[in-house]
């Protein structure tokens, strides 16, 4: 499965990328546990929008989720922080 993170916002207004393909990487089970630790739903934007915040966009296969840099955390922080560790420049 190919998993992309990019982040967009902040101060400067830059967009980066990561991506990793985890059929080809070193320990796909350990991949496949995160992906399955992940919420069906994504943390929702705060009720006052925090003034250069990132934005982080997830792509699952077919699936995309958004979510404002306030609310990453849990299982979904910890995706991107293992696709930022371990993946390939976007």
């Amino acid at each position: 499965m190919r998993i992309d993170v990019r982040r967009s916002g902040g101060i400067a207004g830059t967009t980066r990328g990561w991506w990793v393909d985890t059929d080809a990487a070193d320990d796909p089970d350990g991949w496949a546990d995160l992906v399955a630790a992940l919420p069906r739903t994504a943390p929702s934007a705060p009720a006052s929008a925090v003034r250069d915040d990132f934005t982080w966009t997830i792509v699952l296969e077919q699936r995309t989720v958004t979510i404002p840099g306030t609310r990453l955390d849990g299982p979904w922080a910890a995706l991107v922080s293992r696709v930022r560790d371990e993946g390939a420049p976007a």
